[in-house]
Formats: structure tokens, C-alpha cells, sequence
């Protein structure tokens, strides 16, 4: 894919927020190991997070799950679908410009970055400093941008004071390494060269 291209889909996913409804069927039940299962078939997608979290309904209609202890530590999944292109699994160098472009400009200090896999899915991981506008705090945001062919996959975990995340990572170490995508129907898009 052509720098261009890569430029053109991440102002389409900046400019729209995404495309699709809200999910219509969810179902959270008790999991194992003091776990909730939440399965989220239209999203495709299955995260299994603390019983004593509890979750919440998103402002942003385009989130499709949102849970945590409290209003300001959460987790939250969004996905992106369909987007504009298939983006190949190996084509590491295009995930990366998409999601450097998609956080350019945003008020934000990008303190670590690094290729993951999550859930099979190859993407990247960023973790950056944010103030809130509401309180004045400093937070943190450790935030997956995870392909799966022509859908976008984003997992953030948020700690808010910054200074909770090191009580929350070993929970949200357990959300990310119990949290799966259900399989999807091949891509829609058209691979870019």
C-alpha cells in the first residue's frame, strides 16, 4: 500500500470514527476465575474481564464494550469495519503508518510503542500520557491497534491518575491475554498493492 493510500484510510477512520451500528445482541455470564465472559458476536469479538469491574455504556456509540473498577480505569473495545482495504497480516510497515497517523496531532506524550500480537491479530501497541479535561488529571492510555484484515481491532486500557496503573496492569494483563476475536467473514476490501 501506497503512503497515500495509508494517509487517505486514516483520515477516513479520523473523519467518520468508524462505520457500522452499535452491536444488537451481547451476553455477559459469569466465567471462570473470578472472571465475566462478555461475547459481542456483531462486533466479533469475546473479552473476559474482573466480576468486581462493572460495565458501562459508552458515550461514544462507536465503543462497543467499555468496563472497569470505575468510571476513570476502564477498558474499552472499539471496532473498525469494514474499512476501506484488507491490510495483510505480514504488512507491518502500513499498520504503522496507520496508527502513527491516527495519533499524529492529538494532545497526547507517546512515552513507548512496539509491534504486538493480540489475540492472533498483529497490530501496534501504544502507551501515551493524556491530561483530562475534565478533571485536570494526568492518565495513561496503553492503546492496541490490532488488524484483522479489512477491520480494526483497538483495545485501550486507561489508568486515571496515571499513577493507578500499576495496581490496574496486572488485571489488564489479564483482560488482554483472555481477550479473543471470533471469526469473520473474508475481506470485503480490496488488498492495495
Amino acid at each position: 500500500m501506497r503512503v497515500a493510500a495509508a494517509a487517505a484510510l486514516s483520515l477516513l477512520l479520523l473523519g467518520c470514527g468508524g462505520q457500522g451500528a452499535r452491536p444488537t445482541a451481547t451476553s455477559s455470564v459469569p466465567g471462570t476465575g473470578g472472571l465475566v465472559r462478555h461475547v459481542d458476536p456483531a462486533a466479533g469479538f469475546v473479552i473476559d474481564y474482573p466480576a468486581s469491574w462493572r460495565q458501562y455504556q459508552s458515550q461514544d456509540p462507536k465503543v462497543q464494550f467499555l468496563a472497569g473498577p470505575d468510571g476513570t480505569d476502564f477498558v474499552q473495545v472499539r471496532v473498525v469495519a469494514p474499512l476501506p482495504v484488507s491490510i495483510p497480516a505480514g504488512d507491518t510497515q502500513v499498520m504503522k503508518r496507520i496508527t502513527d497517523s491516527l495519533l499524529a496531532g492529538q494532545p497526547i506524550d507517546i512515552v513507548q510503542e512496539a509491534e504486538v500480537t493480540v489475540a492472533g491479530l498483529p497490530g501496534y501497541q501504544y502507551v501515551y500520557a493524556f491530561r483530562d479535561s475534565a478533571s485536570g488529571q494526568a492518565g495513561v492510555h496503553i492503546h492496541d491497534f490490532l488488524f484483522q484484515g479489512d477491520r480494526l481491532v483497538t483495545l485501550v486500557f486507561q489508568a486515571l491518575p496515571e499513577t493507578r496503573l500499576t495496581a490496574l496492569a496486572p488485571a489488564f494483563d489479564q483482560v488482554r491475554s483472555r481477550f479473543r476475536v471470533l471469526p469473520v467473514p473474508a475481506a470485503s476490501a480490496t488488498p492495495t498493492p
